[in-house]
């Protein structure tokens, strides 16, 4: 049975923690003065979570996995906030350390759902068609030579090269 809302889903409950954790940590002192730092990670922090919550909502998987990607690139601006505020010693290094490296599991996980979704049999649909590996490289050779490849070598990959000589 899939996943029938955003709550579910790991990443957005690790998502939901991490930003949590983060809104904490920017109401003690001497962090919380800095309203406009306080304000820029709170608010990154809060959009990776809202990312993959709209995205799921959005009903396409390409989609999904656009909103996917926005909410990767918030995560990397919230882990630049949080180097921001060890730098101007608002965090001690243990906990920016706990922060930043929870950040990048979360960025892990959510390449990993991403290339699940992606992979041959599930329900994305590829907008291009796949091109075998042999393929690529006659492509390539092609291009750099100018000359076309012999006709042996167009024959359908599903098709044997050698068939099987008939049984008696």
């Amino acid at each position: 049975m899939g996943v029938k809302h955003f709550t579910e889903l790991l990443i957005w409950q690790r998502a939901r923690e991490w930003s949590k954790a983060i809104f904490f940590l920017t109401q003690a002192e001497p962090f919380r003065s800095d309203r406009r730092l306080v304000e820029q990670v709170n608010d990154s922090s809060e959009s990776v979570m809202s990312n993959i919550a709209e995205g799921f909502g959005r009903g396409t998987q390409g989609e999904f996995i656009q909103f996917l990607g926005y909410a990767l690139g918030s995560l990397n601006e919230t882990q630049s906030h949080l180097t921001a505020a060890y730098d101007r010693q608002y965090i001690p290094r243990e906990r920016y350390a706990e922060l930043f490296e929870e950040g990048s599991e979360i960025r892990k996980m959510t390449i990993a759902f991403i290339k699940s979704m992606v992979m041959d049999g599930s329900g994305v649909k590829n907008i291009r068609k796949r091109v075998s590996w042999t393929d690529q490289v006659w492509e390539v050779i092609e291009r750099i030579t100018g000359k076309p490849r012999p006709d042996i070598h167009n024959t359908p990959a599903t098709e044997p090269l050698f068939p099987a000589e008939p049984r008696s």
